[in-house]
């Protein structure tokens, strides 16, 4: 991927100073096919997860307003959470996904309907698509927003280890991991089914704190959604959220641990709601992100955007 050039990204680092503070963003990435004629050959896919979510909305970003606009390269995940775009440029292919419940999602979980509050981001190239994608491309921002000049491949890859880190699951890839398959499988240790079940839990708990933060944030936007997410993903805090999964679960057996859902989770620290003040900085912030990812993805191929259909 492209390295960032100077130009209009020099000159918002003095902005960013000023911000420096309040730095943290969210987003989500993936690809998909592009809206006009021109399409590329370019392709991706994955699967998103609570549990797998079936028809949920999965889009390109391509404004990066963190939500699934008219004309975005849209599809709708099926079993297994799944989806596939094509035809994408390599423009699109550089942006982020983001992922929108429905009246008609279900979490194969439980089969039960998903709160239309809920939405996920990811960064570009991610597999998997769920609350850990969502931190790894607020991470991905923040960065940006500090002047980092990595390409937006190294940047994911740093973000993804970070969180790891933070989680006790170093070399996991959280953007690529599947703790419903990897807690399922058998013939792994008995260790790695226990890691995969509570990654699973840490992310149906993050998956909750969203969707009820969600409407809270946005009563104090002000009309700025994309900032009220950005701002309400920088107070999730993952690690709490695991520290709560290892005291809860402390007393359930290996089968009883996989079978487990979030409502077994009742000490992690609830987020707190974005502030009105928080979400105005945030949105500061969002628009030198947008302007330094925009300036890489003019920097590819098709720069007139857009491309055919969408895929599924």
């Amino acid at each position: 991927m492209s390295q960032f050039k100077k130009g209009k990204f020099s000159r918002n680092l003095a902005a960013t100073a000023i911000l420096a503070p309040t730095l943290a963003i969210v987003g989500c990435s993936s690809s998909s096919s592009s809206s006009s004629d021109n399409g590329g050959d370019g392709s991706t896919e994955g699967f998103a997860y609570d549990g797998y979510l079936n028809n949920a909305v999965v889009c390109i970003d391509e404004n990066l307003n963190k939500a699934c606009d008219f004309g975005e390269p849209t599809t709708t995940t099926g079993a297994g959470g799944r989806f596939t775009f094509d035809t994408l440029t390599d423009a699109q292919l550089q942006l982020p996904l983001v992922l929108q419940a429905t009246a008609n999602t279900t979490d194969e979980d439980d089969n039960a309907s998903v709160d239309t509050n809920l939405k996920f981001l990811a960064p570009a190239g991610s597999k998997a698509v769920s609350g850990f994608s969502t931190i790894v491309q607020a991470k991905i921002e923040k960065a940006l927003a500090g002047g980092s000049t990595a390409s937006l491949e190294d940047l994911k890859a740093s973000a993804a280890a970070e969180l790891a880190g933070e989680l006790g699951v170093s070399g996991v890839d959280l953007t690529a991991f599947d703790p419903i398959a990897a807690k399922a499988d058998e013939s792994a240790s008995e260790d790695a089914q226990t890691t995969a079940a509570k990654l699973h839990l840490v992310n149906q708990v993050l998956s909750q704190q969203i969707a009820t933060l969600v409407p809270q944030a946005s009563a104090n936007a002000n009309g700025d959604e994309t900032a009220a997410f950005g701002a309400l993903v920088n107070n999730l805090n993952a690690t709490n959220v695991k520290q709560a999964v290892d005291n809860d679960t402390a007393g359930l057996a290996l089968p009883e641990l996989k079978e487990a859902l979030a409502d077994v989770i009742v000490s992690e620290v609830t987020p707190l709601v974005p502030t009105t003040e928080e979400i105005e900085e945030q949105a500061a912030i969002d628009e030198i992100v947008q302007e330094i990812i925009q300036e890489v993805v003019a920097e590819e191929e098709e720069p007139t955007g857009a491309t055919g259909g969408t895929g599924s």
